[in-house]
């Protein structure tokens, strides 16, 4: 899959490994359940103990399918096997001893590595049934990038840098607190407020995750198969990024009310989107 960036870099992304990495594994039960991801690609050339097997990995990978392919491709039959198995001979390693990722390459031919084996994985987080609201912080509308597979699936995602996502957070973390200094007696928003409050402790959240990892590095939130749950014509329409920045407007402005109806319509899309997803099928309002 080529993917275009704010600054026009392409990228192909190996989201083969997607749907079927190890059926054994936690990962892929979460992959198949509705799940959102944040997905973390740091510099192969930053990853200094494991260079060589991660290059070693990407040559194989891409003569063996001839380069990524198209995104959330399918293994069929026993295509899995046959390339852990051609896999395994090829870096000389048993196949327990496989490890894999996802990896993106740039224009300029630098890959990015989200290693996939840990059982912790500080590389990946994950939301079911939900995209959590601070998420959106850390892109812009103009990274959005929607498409269709030939499989009739449809997908979405963001991507960025890191830097750029801090960035923001700290945009987000700075209007946030001076609202919440200037609003504290304002008992009529207060419900408004509370939530801005979350949301700030939240992005401080994502902010320590970030800065953990090479600021070189890119971010993705991949909406994955929370996608099912969102009519085709209305994930096309799907802008929830440039909504939580135009609350955050709003409130920054002093435009309370249209900042409190603007959450309101956020809160009652994605809950819309937990029902069906979780499976709760007794209410729906928008989608």
């Amino acid at each position: 899959m080529k993917i275009n960036t704010r600054d026009s870099t392409q990228f192909e992304i190996n989201f083969k490994q997607i749907i079927r990495f190890d059926f054994t594994s936690e990962l892929v039960y979460h992959f198949f359940m509705a799940q959102s991801f944040l997905i973390l690609y740091e510099p192969l050339d930053s990853l200094v103990e494991k260079r060589e097997y991660w290059n070693n990995y990407i040559t194989f990978y891409e003569k063996y399918w001839g380069g990524p392919t198209s995104p959330y491709g399918v293994w069929f039959g026993k295509e899995y096997e046959t390339f852990r198995e051609a896999l395994s001979n090829y870096l000389g390693i048993d196949d327990h001893e496989i490890e894999g990722c996802f990896f993106m390459k740039d224009k300029d031919g630098r890959y990015y590595i989200c290693p996939l084996t840990p059982k912790i994985n500080p590389y990946l987080l994950c939301s079911e049934n939900i995209i959590p609201v601070e998420w959106f912080i850390l892109f812009k509308d103009n990274e959005r990038k929607f498409f269709n597979t030939p499989w009739g699936f449809t997908g979405m995602h963001y991507d960025t840098k890191i830097n750029l996502s801090l960035e923001r957070i700290k945009e987000a973390e700075e209007i946030l607190r001076n609202i919440s200094t200037a609003n504290k007696k304002n008992e009529p928003k207060l419900a408004l407020f509370q939530k801005l409050n979350e949301i700030q402790a939240r992005i401080l959240e994502l902010k320590n995750w970030l800065s953990g990892f090479d600021s070189s590095s890119y971010v993705l939130l991949n909406y994955g198969e929370i996608c099912s749950f969102i009519h085709p014509y209305t994930l096309k329409n799907e802008r929830s990024v440039n909504e939580v920045w135009q609350l955050i407007s709003f409130a920054s402005e002093g435009r309370f009310n249209e900042a409190q109806s603007l959450l309101n319509f956020l809160t009652e899309k994605w809950e819309d989107i937990r029902r069906r997803a979780s499976g709760d099928i007794s209410s729906f309002s928008i989608q």
